[in-house]
């Protein structure tokens, strides 16, 4: 009561959280009057840490999920060093790169509060993972990355994860073919109404006659599936100075 300073302290007092605001009320160096405000703010506190403790939850949820990922893949990496055919040792291994791509998602969940993902940051780890697990040692990589830093929902940036995979392991099986160095792009545009992700390498590009959609590849096919059915998007590629993959994804 001394004290002739505006003040605001929090308390607790029969099971109720409170709020006390204290308001002096001063005219030429003397109080007149003093406004005491008492708010319960009890229902906010509890709410504030069923949200805290649901965040941890669902943020342990991701971890453990990335563990299990995590674990399937190095049971697929056994596999694949038993095998005798290498068809079916490359197959395992394209299989692993697409589970540790979703698994770089969650990581990236488990680590903040939002279900919300750095697209260019996802794609830099789906790069390093592929440049360890299918390029050689001494394989020169260069990586390029224009454009905004976009944002995305969880469920956009698993799909994207599994899209970038697919377009990055295609250039490294086409593109760097019989080469020691190649460079992977990304560039973003961002519209009013959509997000434009153009995916590109340096080599020599789609063969001539080429027609994506008699194309076999089940990476074609799982990239095409995943943008326009699972996310209602535009998927094209073509050649300029290197093949091209240009994904539209509605805002």
């Amino acid at each position: 009561v001394a004290s002739q300073r505006p003040q605001e302290k929090e308390l607790e007092a029969g099971g109720l959280i409170l709020v006390q605001r204290d308001i002096p009320i001063m005219e030429g160096g003397s109080m007149l009057q003093r406004v005491v405000i008492i708010s319960d703010i009890t229902e906010v506190r509890l709410k504030d840490k069923q949200i805290k403790i649901k965040s941890a939850v669902i943020q342990e949820i991701h971890h453990r999920v990335k563990n299990n990922l995590q674990t399937i893949a190095s049971l697929l990496r056994l596999q694949s060093r038993r095998s005798q055919s290498a068809e079916v040792k490359a197959a395992l291994q394209e299989s692993v790169n697409r589970i540790l791509s979703i698994s770089v998602v969650h990581e990236f969940l488990s680590q903040q509060d939002a279900e919300c993902i750095n697209v260019i940051e996802v794609t830099k780890n789906i790069q390093q993972l592929i440049q360890q697990n299918m390029l050689d040692a001494d394989f020169e990589l260069k990586t390029v990355f224009l454009g905004p830093s976009i944002i995305l929902p969880s469920l956009q940036a698993s799909n994207l994860a599994l899209i970038v995979n697919e377009l990055i392991l295609n250039s490294v099986e086409h593109a760097f073919a019989e080469r020691t160095k190649g460079l992977i792009g990304l560039a973003i545009e961002e519209r009013s109404d959509a997000y434009v992700l153009d995916l590109f390498d340096d080599g020599p590009g789609l063969p001539e006659h080429f027609d994506p959609f008699k194309a076999k590849s089940l990476g074609l096919q799982i990239v095409r599936t995943l943008v326009e059915d699972d996310m209602n998007g535009c998927f094209e590629l073509y050649n300029a100075k290197g093949t091209h993959a240009k994904i539209t994804i509605p805002r």
